[in-house]
């Protein structure tokens, strides 16, 4: 028994890339320990929830808070979205580069100045999921992706998620722009030197990195499932 968890454990790590579910399966404590219920309230053993999520047929959903050790999950079925999600992302074949971001790398330094006068950095950062979003007010698809952007805002309130957008747009413009149309990401306005730096050139731009400082996602140009995707990828570096 102690080989098979062993081997499991192995193969978690060694699997990441192609296991997905609601919260990434590096996050859990994996070993015997971690606590898994079907929808009858049965924990369930290693063996048998492992490999159902591997399949992307089921998810782990965490039915208990963060501080709790070990944690407790619900093994479910997924959505079709959560697996159309999970097969997107295993089907990625190495890092991808897009503008001056590539997954897997560090994102560059940075640092940037809201609206409000408060400064962050790269270092700042480290420890919270950073969401970013290049944009500018008079852009229509930027404009469009707002309301769903919010949702983002929203939902992960309370979480390790900071949410910041970057404009080349100074100060007075976007200021009397958010008077019309609320973003409730962290506003930063001119930000030339970041823009120029990060190689970004088209908009809207969209980065996750993780706690770690490192780009796990990126996207450019507009699209209608902005909100999946980025739920997506935050809750997986979360």
């Amino acid at each position: 028994m102690k080989k098979f968890y062993l081997l499991l454990l192995f193969g978690l790590i060694s699997t990441f890339s192609i296991a997905q579910s609601t919260k990434s399966l590096k996050d859990y404590k994996q070993d015997k320990t971690t606590i898994v219920k079907d929808s009858t309230g049965k924990v369930l053993p290693a063996e048998e929830w492992f490999f159902k999520v591997q399949s992307n047929e089921f998810t782990l959903e965490q039915i208990t808070a963060d501080e709790v050790d070990p944690r407790e999950f619900k093994l479910r079925v997924s959505t079709p979205e959560e697996k159309r999600m999970a097969m997107q992302r295993s089907d990625r074949k190495g890092p991808i580069t897009l503008a001056g971001f590539t997954t897997g790398k560090p994102i560059i330094d940075y640092s940037v100045t809201d609206i409000n006068g408060k400064t962050y950095t790269k270092e700042a950062l480290l420890g919270k999921v950073v969401v970013i979003n290049f944009w500018f007010k008079d852009a229509t698809p930027c404009k469009a992706e707002i309301p769903e952007l919010n949702k983002l805002v929203k939902k992960f309130k309370g979480k390790d998620v900071v949410f910041l957008a970057p404009t080349y747009d100074p100060l007075e413009d976007v200021t009397e722009f958010l008077k019309k149309l609320p973003f409730n990401f962290i506003i930063c306005t001119d930000v030339d030197e970041m823009i120029i730096n990060m190689n970004i050139s088209k908009y809207p731009t969209h980065v996750v990195v993780d706690k770690q400082g490192v780009v796990q996602f990126v996207t450019i140009g507009q699209t209608d499932r902005i909100f999946d995707q980025l739920n997506f990828e935050i809750t997986n570096a979360l």
